[in-house]
């Protein structure tokens, strides 16, 4: 039972053992076992799916958390456009129930597919399909249930839930947002064990198209990217450019060549629109072709330039593979290798330079990876609401004991890198939250004010200990600080 437990999909860290795993079915259960836990001062880390790339659930040593018992749906309320669902509930099944009633969360969960848990979810901050339209996790949760993790056990309830006498049918007004301190803590604040999310009718009409660029030119895709968010608007549903080394991979990779061999000199756009009727969806297919091929920058192109092999049906179908079919791949290329994802946010406008800045990390130490390793600076790059996007990135070593130290310090070094030219990281876990922290990138002021809410909630800093450096009260981060990176 522990071996199952040691690791998530991060073999770059050594198997972490926890003394305990307990499955708790109710929130009441949680609650008694956060009061075992500060009686004998164990520590403990929250456990979703487990589909996590960067420690943030397993521990050595204390009690691992698996919430995945708690999968209930409670309640689906389609007037008022939310549910009600335990935090071990899967993407999958959530999806599952709303899609064929013609319904959606939007976001429709994170990159490691749909065996992943809302709680994990919320618990990063993650993005996935649909996050172009409909923001990350946290920016469709009305509320949660969590338990603090301080020796009463205390179960509250944040949003219009906390008042008794509301149904949790809004997120703000009611008191300070509170839910706030739950949505990205990575399992440091609170055990979140229900959620309360937003549901949207889903737009039966769904069309992605595909644009392949004449020139590596990435304030091309900036200025295309941005107008097609002001003037495509609503119907704008999922956004992303795959990299030029990319997209010569996937057409490297093609089971059956094209008759004509395709010119590939820059990144691959694809973009998804929907809409409620036909006459508007042409609409937004016309305008993203007029954005899109305008001085001719881009000229529209299909899966089967690539691979004739490959069968796109003309109508759109929402199933639990398509979307992870591109990322899984990347992700892990082969078994034998490990993976060191470093996705991280940044404004669109910065796309041409910040692009260079992470590329010019991997020129600069290319000495130093492991031997046989790939880098990309970006696998994919995902745009987001409000003019930002994310690098989705990270690269690979052999899983073999010779590579995983030298991968694992390459990968703090990346992450210190990224940090220092703007980088927002969200999939944080042990490495990439001690890696922001070592790259000092917090103030003062900020890393007070962490360890003060922290030790409201957990007075006994029992709860994911690790993360952030937050190893008591009285520790001084600063000597975690990494100063001889230039």
């Amino acid at each position: 039972m522990k071996a199952a437990y040691s690791r998530n999909v991060d073999p770059a860290f050594p198997d972490q053992w926890a003394d305990m795993i307990v499955r708790p079915e109710t929130t009441e259960e949680v609650s008694e076992i956060v009061k075992v836990a500060n009686k004998y001062k164990i520590h403990m880390v929250p456990r979703g799916g487990g589909a996590d790339l960067v420690g943030g659930a397993v521990t050595q040593g204390g009690i691992l958390l698996d919430l995945t018992r708690m999968d209930k749906i409670i309640e689906v309320n389609y007037d008022d456009y939310y549910c009600i669902v335990d935090c071990g509930v899967t993407w999958g099944k959530i999806l599952s129930e709303l899609l064929p009633k013609g319904y959606t969360t939007g976001v429709t969960g994170p990159g490691s597919g749909f065996s992943a848990t809302i709680g994990g979810g919320l618990s990063n901050s993650t993005a996935g399909s649909g996050s172009t339209k409909y923001g990350l996790v946290p920016d469709i949760c009305l509320g949660v249930e969590a338990v603090l993790p301080n020796p009463q056990g205390t179960i509250i309830k944040t949003g219009a839930a906390a008042n008794k006498y509301a149904a949790p049918f809004c997120r703000y007004g009611v008191a300070p947002d509170f839910t706030g301190l739950f949505m990205g803590d990575v399992g440091t604040l609170g055990i979140k064990t229900k959620a309360y999310l937003r549901i949207f009718a889903d737009p039966p009409l769904k069309k992605s198209l595909m644009f392949l660029f004449k020139r590596n030119d990435w304030q091309k895709v900036f200025e295309v990217t941005h107008r097609i968010r002001k003037e495509v608007g609503d119907g704008l549903k999922d956004l992303a450019f795959a990299p030029l080394m990319i997209v010569q991979m996937m057409a490297s990779r093609a089971q059956e060549k094209p008759a004509k061999r395709l010119r590939i000199k820059g990144p691959l756009g694809i973009i998804t629109m929907e809409a409620t009727d036909q006459r508007i969806l042409d609409v937004y297919l016309e305008k993203a072709k007029e954005i899109f091929t305008k001085d001719e920058v881009a000229r529209q192109v299909t899966y089967t330039d690539f691979d004739p092999s490959i069968e796109v049906p003309e109508k759109w179908d929402y199933n639990l593979k398509g979307s992870f079919n591109y990322f899984q791949p990347l992700i892990s290329v082969a078994p034998p290798f490990i993976a060191c994802t470093t996705c991280h946010k940044v404004p669109i406008s910065g796309m041409a330079e910040l692009s260079k800045k992470a590329q010019d990390f991997d020129s600069k130490y290319s000495g130093e990876f492991p031997e046989g390793s790939m880098s990309f600076w970006a696998g994919l790059v995902y745009f987001l609401p409000n003019g930002n996007c994310v690098f989705v990135g990270g690269f690979n070593a052999k899983n073999i004991e010779s590579q995983r130290e030298i991968a694992m310090k390459l990968w703090h070094k990346r992450i210190h890198h990224q940090v220092k030219y703007g980088g927002v990281h969200y999939w944080l876990g042990e490495s990439i939250s001690q890696s922001i922290v070592e790259a000092d990138a917090y103030t003062p002021e900020f890393m007070q004010f962490f360890k003060d809410i922290k030790k409201t909630v957990d007075p006994n800093f029992l709860l994911s200990p690790n993360k952030f450096h937050l190893h008591s009260y009285n520790d001084d981060y600063t000597k975690y600080l990494v100063k001889d990176e230039k």
